[in-house]
């Protein structure tokens, strides 16, 4: 059967190359799909042998080798009480005997025999599942997959072990055809042999959504009669197994099955990892979404940092606006012609000017600075706090689902993640400080201070200038004559006269140099005031656009990649399932 010609040989090379393609694209998709590539190479290996696996699984000392050697009608199988059967025992059909088994790279002990059922066919038997020897067990489920047809061998004694449904659960998940032999019913009575095969079939029903084809035998009865030489009837019960597998045989030939088996197996590891990468995607783009709604939360601090400066802004040009116009009330009264003559005193002045003019100026600034910087702090508090919370959940997504994904590229951003909560949490401790508030407060507080001082200076010194003039004696020394003679002429002119027109334009110009002056200080700590709040504003901004860059975008650019390679594997995937349908259409029409 190794041989193939015609249209099966070129069927066959054709579903070992996809086979091989299917492992190659399994290959990129992390550790835990290795071993599903291996069993498609295996497979694609034993494609090149062609025989058609019948293999026998089940409990040590539920009497498989007994089953088999009664199977082959000869003792060919070393049989007995403890687990006999180490390695794999392969019986492949020849037409003649071959008692001396030969011991293959793989460590499969091979033999040869003509009662396999059918040319190409060749029995398989497995060391014992719940054995006392771990290794047992393992050899037995590293080969569970390369079968065409499995026989599930119970032992009457001790039917369901939990070793079993696994088992069997395997073989269900590998879609292998199943058939269950329930074994050494001579230790019963026929009333117990009743109540075993009805429990057996519960069982697998009920635990494993499965109704295979049982069969009730004594493997050791039927080895006996076969022993004898004398066979009546069917001894054992093991003619009918034969039977039936004569009929498997007889539906399609065993390449064809095999060929079509096999296909099965990659189909059912493709729609298994078809869900895993699907499953990969939707964590992926949960997790993408989480970044895009820190980032919207970004753009949405950004935008409120904007509405708040401008409501600042505004309550401090309206302050600003009433020291305006108190200071120009202020100038236009002290410079009045009733205050002609009479200099107050400075201290007297600058008193006036400050509870006028300045009043409760300072203290309606700091209520308007002080309110946009606390709703900054306390919003951008809040907002850290948010992302942190995100990105906590991002994190413990990522933790939950890490065995599941790329672990390389996810460890990696898991440690991004986590650089960026610290960087997060560092954000927030300097606004719980109070060091933001405290620093620009007190610039604000010196700004004040200075723009009282020089604005005091400036218009009480310009309004005492003028009346220290205007008054007699306000010019001593050598400038007497030169101050009475410009007295005469600025102020005693409009007074005797009435008002001329050169000191009405005095007037006004020095009106207007006190109010320019009041302005241009006004202006000044204004533009200051402005200054500082955009500063923070800017820097508030900088800070989020800086962590956005610096911190989100590598997330987000890795969740990309992951997304890009998961929709990249989920094509190969849907092309294999393509290939897999035309190629399973040419092996059924085959002859």
């Amino acid at each position: 059967m190794s041989t193939l010609d015609g249209t099966l040989a070129a069927l066959r090379e054709s579903e070992i190359r996809l086979l091989t393609d299917i492992g190659a694209t399994l290959a990129e998709m992390g550790e835990n799909a290795q071993e599903d590539r291996r069993r498609l190479l295996d497979v694609a290996q034993d494609l090149r042998d062609m025989f058609f696996l019948v293999v026998i699984i089940g409990e040590f000392n539920a009497g498989k080798s007994t089953f088999i050697n009664g199977l082959l009608g000869d003792t060919l199988l070393p049989m007995g009480i403890t687990p006999t059967t180490e390695v794999i025992e392969l019986i492949r059909y020849g037409e003649k005997f071959d008692r001396t088994p030969v011991v293959r790279e793989d460590g499969i002990r091979e033999w040869t025999h003509p009662n396999t059922g059918a040319p190409g066919v060749a029995l398989v038997d497995t060391p014992g599942a719940g054995s006392v020897f771990q290794k047992h067990e393992r050899i037995a489920k590293s080969f569970l997959h390369r079968s065409d047809l499995v026989i599930f061998v119970v032992s009457a004694k001790r039917a369901f072990a939990e070793t079993e449904r696994l088992y069997l659960e395997l073989a269900k998940n590998y879609g292998k055809k199943v058939i269950l032999v329930v074994n050494q019913i001579d230790l019963l009575q026929p009333r117990e042999q009743t109540e075993v095969r009805r429990f057996i079939e519960r069982q697998v029903e009920e635990l494993l959504d499965m109704r295979p084809l049982l069969f009730m035998v004594s493997a050791k009865e039927a080895l006996t009669a076969a022993r004898g030489g004398q066979v009546v009837g069917d001894p054992g019960g093991l003619e009918a197994v034969r039977a039936h597998l004569r009929g498997v045989f007889s539906e399609a030939p065993p390449a064809k099955q095999k060929l079509l088996a096999q296909l099965d197996l990659g189909e059912r590891l493709i729609k298994q990892y078809q869900d895993e990468v699907q499953r990969k995607a939707d964590l992926v783009s949960a997790d993408r979404a989480k970044v895009r709604e820190v980032e919207q939360e970004l753009e949405r601090q950004s935008l409120g940092l904007e509405a708040q400066l401008k409501s600042a802004r505004a309550e401090i040009d309206s302050v600003f606006e009433g020291m305006r116009q108190r200071g120009i009330a202020f100038i236009d009264s002290n410079l009045s012609v009733s205050k002609i003559g009479r200099v107050p005193k400075r201290e007297t002045l600058q008193a006036e000017f400050q509870e006028v003019v300045i009043g409760r100026a300072l203290r309606d600034i700091n209520e308007a600075t002080g309110g946009y910087i606390n709703a900054v702090i306390d919003n951008s508090r809040a907002y850290w706090r948010g992302v942190i919370d995100r990105l906590n959940q991002l994190r413990d997504l990522m933790q939950q689902e890490l065995s599941g994904l790329d672990s390389g590229i996810y460890a990696e951003q898991r440690e991004s993640l986590e650089e960026a909560i610290k960087i997060a949490e560092a954000e927030l401790r300097s606004y719980s400080t109070g060091k933001v508030a405290a620093d620009i407060q007190e610039m604000f507080r010196l700004n004040m201070n200075a723009f009282t001082a020089s604005a005091t200076a400036a218009v009480v010194g310009l309004i005492l200038t003028i009346l220290a003039v205007a008054a007699p004696g306000g010019v001593i020394g050598a400038t007497v004559i030169y101050a009475t003679a410009t007295l005469a002429f600025v102020i005693g002119a409009p007074v005797a006269v009435g008002g001329s027109l050169l000191a009405l334009r005095y007037y006004r110009r020095v009106s207007r140099d006190a109010r320019n002056e009041l302005h241009s200080q006004i202006d000044h700590i204004e533009k200051s005031y402005h200054d500082a709040l955009h500063d923070l504003t800017a820097k508030e901004r900088g800070r989020l656009t800086q962590y956005g860059k610096q911190v989100l975008t590598p997330i987000f650019s890795r969740l990309e990649v992951l997304a890009q390679r998961y929709a990249a594997q989920s094509a190969a995937l849907r092309a294999h399932v393509s290939q897999i349908a035309t190629l399973r259409e040419g092996i059924e029409k085959s002859s």
